[in-house]
Order: structure tokens, then sequence, then C-alpha cells
């Protein structure tokens, strides 16, 4: 019969563990931030801006946006335009629609209380066209002037696994 020390087991439970965190993540970002709203507000005169560098503009990325809502949010959807701005200060404007809830107002974000996370992956497998300062500027494009219910902004950007 064989004895193992308990310095050996803690050795072969902390690899194990690592080895099964390791296996469970996901893609590092290459950048994430998030802007909060304060007192849970986003007006549309007040633009979310990211400034990302790029340093490698051979690697295909994916562009994901992240909302986090209140369930006091009021509308199933949220519409917003997005400026990216170019190293060489060219800019494109685009309108977008996020899904929040289901149509019978169920929310689709995860969290549990009062706020709700919701991840969208916007492009995925692009290459950026040079490498440089590359700024994000995210504008709520709804009807109301203030929108209450959102609570934080955020991007992320990850080296994709799609390949050229």
């Amino acid at each position: 019969m064989r004895f193992f020390s308990i310095a050996g087991i803690k050795v072969y439970v902390m690899c194990c563990a690592t080895v099964l965190l390791m296996a469970g993540c996901t893609n590092l970002p290459y950048f994430e931030e998030f802007v909060s709203k304060e007192k849970e507000s986003w007006n549309m005169n007040d633009p979310v801006g990211f400034q990302v560098q790029i340093g490698d503009a051979e690697a295909a990325y994916d562009l994901i946006f992240t909302f986090r809502n209140t369930t006091d949010y009021s509308y199933s959807n949220l519409y917003v335009f997005l400026t990216t701005i170019h190293p060489d200060q060219t800019a494109r404007r685009d309108t977008l629609e996020f899904l929040l809830a289901d149509r019978y107002g169920r929310w689709l974000g995860k969290g549990m209380g009062k706020i709700r996370e919701s991840s969208f992956l916007v492009r995925q497998g692009f290459y950026f066209p040079d490498t440089g300062n590359f700024v994000f500027i995210l504008e709520q494009a709804m009807r109301d002037q203030t929108l209450q219910g959102i609570a934080d902004v955020g991007i992320r950007i990850e080296k994709s696994e799609t390949m050229k």
C-alpha cells in the first residue's frame, strides 16, 4: 500500500485546478474597458470613447460591445451610433441595434438582481487596416435625451480564432 504526503497531494490538486481553469478560459482580451454611467443614465450628448493602440495589423480581431443595464431599463433594445476614428483621422460611422430583452420582456443578458450584462459580437475576424491609435466612440441613439437604466458601457477586443 502506498501513502502520499500532504505536500504531494496539495501539489497534485493545485496542478489539476490550474489545468481546469486554463481549459475553461476564453480568449484573453487584447483590450477591454468599461465606462460607468453616473446615476445609471446615458445622455445622448455624452458619448463614450475608447482609445485602442493596435500594434499588429496582420492579426484578425473580434470586436465585442458589452452593456450593463438595470431591470428598470424601459426598452427591449438599444440603438447606438458607433464612430471609428483611424490613425490617419478618417472616420466611419455606423448605427447599431442591440437587443437586451426578448419580445416578452425577459432580459437576455446574464446576471441576478438589478443588473443584467449583455455582450454582442459586432465584428468577427476583421483586420485593422493599419497599426496605431484607433478611437471607438459610442453615442446612445434612442429617442430619449437621457436614457435611464444603462449602468456601464464596455468594449472588448480579442485576437480572433479566424485565420486569413
